[in-house]
């Protein structure tokens, strides 16, 4: 379990294993799609009670979608943004219990991979979780907007995608994003006490009962009817 090529990083400590996205803009880059991909591919293999947490490790959660490699590959765009979508859904329908550690901003992209956890819990003094697309002129894919109709109230969902507003740590458990909040220093263990208990139910039941909560969200992710 060594840090990965993109700054990312998987430790384990009992039956809760920790993704690190890393300590700079935590960008889901195509290098952040492979390397997420084994390391969960690794989590899933371990057998017995399990749980995952994901954090990052400097001001930023994940900041989003990999911009400048849009920019410079448009034809692969398409291509790129639907892998992304397939992490999602894999989070979506994980068979261990998950959760967030948000430990700084979430934008974006970033803002998705937190709703598609179990639960989440952020940082109460700094960082924003935030779609900003419509300030951006960038649209939402069919699956992406179906994660925002699912996760969130109505009245939530359209002010959090029509506005671009950005919700700090008192304001997001408000609106729904997150479960709870806590200070930096106790992020990590307020998340492990929160899903922690769980991990006896990790297996293909509860990947199932995942599925079957949000199958409309996950076949638009995936691709699959």
């Amino acid at each position: 379990m060594n840090p990965a090529s993109d700054g990312l990083s998987l430790t384990r400590s009992d039956n809760v294993f920790t993704i690190n996205f890393g300590d700079g803009d935590n960008m889901t880059t195509v290098a952040w799609i492979d390397e997420i991909n084994v390391m969960l591919d690794e989590i899933e293999a371990a057998e017995g009670p399990k749980a995952l947490i994901t954090t990052g490790g400097g001001k930023h959660y994940s900041n989003g979608l990999d911009v400048a490699h849009m920019t410079a590959d448009p034809e692969g765009a398409g291509e790129y943004v639907s892998r992304v979508e397939g992490v999602l859904g894999r989070l979506l329908t994980f068979p261990a219990p998950t959760i967030a550690a948000v430990n700084g901003h979430a934008f974006g992209a970033g803002a998705f991979v937190v709703a598609v956890h179990d639960q989440a819990v952020m940082r109460d003094d700094r960082g924003f979780v935030c779609w900003p697309e419509v300030l951006l002129g960038m649209p939402f894919t069919r699956g992406l907007m179906s994660i925002v109709r699912d996760m969130l109230s109505t009245r939530t969902a359209h002010e959090a995608v029509v506005t671009g507003r950005r919700y700090g740590g008192a304001d997001a458990v408000e609106a729904g994003f997150v479960d709870a909040t806590a200070s930096l220093d106790d992020l990590m263990a307020t998340a492990a006490s929160m899903v922690e208990p769980l991990a006896t139910t990790a297996g293909p039941n509860l990947a199932g009962i995942k599925k079957s909560l949000h199958f409309e969200t996950w076949s638009a992710l995936v691709g699959s009817d």
